[in-house]
C-alpha cells in the first residue's frame, strides 16, 4: 500500500506550503514513520505534477517545521517528533476506563506492598520525633549537613564513589542532578558526546539547555573506547555524558576493564564527564564508577528511585573539587534546596539498612521478571541484564517497531520503540524496549508478554510506505 499525499493536500495554501502541511498530516497520522526516507525531489514533483522547485521549497518548509531532516548525499528523512519521543505513559498517565493498558513502556521499579508499609512506618516515626529543620530549613542550599554526611559515607561504602561532604549536594532526583552537572560546565551551543542510544531525558535536556548532542557507537558493554577517542579528537566536546551501568534502553553495562579504558580516554582529552549512575543499585555492589577513576573531572549522579519507590526523588551529585561554586547557584536557581523531608526518609532508610534491603529485593524481583520474559519470548533475540528494568527486543524481519507499537496499543499493551532514545536522526533499529517493573502484578505482566508474543507470531498488516 502506498501513501498518496494528494488526499492530504488542500487548495487554500500555496503549493509548496500545501505539500509541507500534507507531509505533516501524514507524519502525525502514522503513515510516515520516523526514519522513513522521502522520495527525491524530482520523483515527488512528477508524482504530484508540480515543479522540482516547489518540492524543494516544500521540503525546506517541512524541515523548518521539524518534520524532516535533510542530509547531503543521503536525502530527506522523517524526523522523530518531540511528542513521539515520550512513551504513551508519559504523554497520558490516565488509565483507559476499566481496561487500563498493561504498561511495559516506562522505567519503573517493582513496588511490592512492603515498600509502602515501610514508607508509612517511617512517616509515623518522623511525625513523632522529626527535627523542626525537616520542614523549617531553607539552608544550606546543598542540603542539611547530617543528610549529606550520611549520604557521603553511604556513597563511598555502597557505590564505591569516594568524596568528602564538601563534594556532595542533594537534589530532586537524578534528572535534576544531571541538569545541574551539565549546566555547571556546558554552555549554550557547546557539543556534548553521549551513547548513540541514550536516555530520552538527556535528549530533552539538550533541547532545553541548547547544547549539541552527538552519539558515539556502543556495543554490549556500552560506549566503545576507540570510537569515543576518535569522536573526542574530531569534535573536541565540552563534556561526555555516559551511563555505564544498565544503559537505557539496551542494558549495556561496562566491566572494570571497559571503565578503565573509557576513563583513560577522557583523562587524555581533558574532557568533563557527567556520569548517570541511577541504575547502580540494580547491580551487585562492587562496580566502581568511572567518576571515581577521574574524580578531578567527573560529576557523578545517582538516586534511590530505581530501587525504592519512584516518588522518593532524592538525588545525589558528587562534584569535582573546585566546581561546587558553579553547581550551587544552579541548584539555588532551580529549587533553592531539595525538600529536607524527602531526604529525612532517605536518611533513615540509609541508616537502618532499608535501602540496601530494598535494593536486594528489587534485584530479586527483576531477576524473576527477566526469567519470565525469556521464557515467554523464547525464540526471539533479547538483550538485557539479569537484574535490569528492561528487555531490548529485536523484532522479526516482517515487523517495523512503530507498527508493532500501534497494534500493541490497540491490544491494550504499552511498549516503547527505539525512537525516543536516538541521538542521531538515522533509520531506527528494529527493536522495542520492554520495561518489566511498572506492572506490580506479575501475572498481568505475563499476560502482556504472552499477548506480545502472539502478535510477533502473526504477520503485520501491509506496510504503508512511499514507493519510489
Amino acid at each position: 500500500m502506498t501513501i498518496d499525499l494528494t488526499h492530504y493536500l488542500d487548495d487554500a495554501h500555496p503549493k509548496y506550503l500545501a505539500i509541507a502541511r500534507a507531509l505533516s498530516r501524514a507524519v502525525r497520522s502514522g503513515e510516515l514513520t520516523p526514519g522513513t526516507r522521502l522520495p527525491p525531489h524530482r520523483m515527488l514533483a512528477e508524482q504530484l505534477s508540480v515543479s522540482v522547485q516547489t518540492v524543494s521549497r516544500a521540503y525546506a518548509q517541512a524541515e523548518k517545521m521539524g518534520l524532516v531532516r535533510s542530509r547531503v548525499g543521503s536525502g530527506t528523512w522523517v524526523n522523530v517528533l518531540d511528542e513521539s519521543r515520550e512513551s504513551a505513559y508519559l504523554r497520558n498517565g490516565e488509565p483507559r476506563g476499566e481496561d487500563p493498558l498493561i504498561d511495559m513502556s516506562i522505567a519503573h521499579p517493582v513496588c511490592p506492598p512492603d515498600h509502602y508499609k515501610r514508607f508509612r512506618h517511617t512517616l509515623k516515626q518522623i511525625a513523632d520525633d522529626g527535627h523542626p529543620d525537616i520542614i523549617g530549613a531553607s539552608r544550606p542550599i546543598a542540603g542539611l549537613e547530617h543528610h549529606r554526611e550520611r549520604a557521603s559515607a553511604w556513597l563511598t561504602s555502597q557505590l564505591c564513589m569516594p568524596g568528602d561532604i564538601e563534594d556532595r549536594i542533594l537534589c530532586n532526583g537524578a534528572a535534576h542532578g544531571l541538569m545541574l552537572a551539565i549546566s555547571s560546565v556546558v554552555q549554550h551551543g557547546d557539543l556534548v558526546l553521549t551513547e548513540a542510544l541514550t536516555d530520552h531525558g538527556l535528549i530533552a535536556l539538550s533541547r532545553t539547555l541548547g547544547f549539541q548532542l552527538r552519539g558515539v557507537p556502543v556495543d554490549e558493554l556500552g560506549v566503545m573506547p576507540d570510537a569515543l577517542d576518535a569522536a573526542c579528537h574530531r569534535f573536541k566536546p565540552r563534556a561526555v555524558c555516559l551511563t555505564p551501568t544498565q544503559l537505557n534502553p539496551t542494558g549495556a553495562t561496562m566491566d572494570d576493564t571497559r571503565r578503565d579504558e573509557v576513563a583513560a580516554v577522557l583523562e587524555r582529552h581533558g574532557v568533563w564527564l557527567i556520569e548517570d549512575d541511577v541504575h547502580a543499585l540494580l547491580e551487585s555492589p562492587g562496580l566502581m564508577p568511572i567518576s571515581a577513576r577521574i574524580p578531578h573531572q567527573g560529576f557523578h549522579v545517582t538516586s534511590l528511585t530505581k530501587v525504592t519507590v519512584p516518588g522518593l526523588r532524592t538525588g545525589y551529585v558528587t562534584v569535582p573539587r573546585g566546581q561546587l561554586h558553579h553547581t550551587l547557584p544552579r541548584l539555588r536557581a532551580t529549587s533553592w534546596m531539595a525538600p529536607p523531608l524527602m531526604f529525612e526518609i532517605a536518611d533513615r532508610w540509609i541508616e537502618d539498612g532499608t535501602v540496601n534491603e530494598m535494593a536486594l529485593t528489587q534485584r530479586e524481583l527483576l531477576a524473576e521478571r527477566q526469567r519470565l520474559a525469556a521464557e515467554v519470548l523464547t525464540g526471539h533475540l533479547l538483550e538485557s541484564r539479569p537484574t535490569s528494568l528492561h528487555v531490548w527486543l529485536s523484532l522479526p524481519n516482517a515487523w517495523r517497531a512503530e507498527e508493532l507499537q500501534q497494534l500493541a496499543e490497540q491490544e491494550g499493551l504499552a511498549i516503547t520503540t527505539a525512537s525516543p532514545f536516538m541521538v542521531e536522526q538515522t533509520p531506527p533499529p528494529r527493536r522495542i524496549r520492554l520495561s518489566l517493573g511498572a506492572e506490580p502484578d506479575i501475572q498481568r505482566l505475563r499476560s502482556g508478554l504472552e499477548q506480545l508474543a502472539a502478535l510477533l507470531e502473526d504477520s503485520p498488516p501491509p506496510m504503508m510506505q512511499i514507493v519510489y
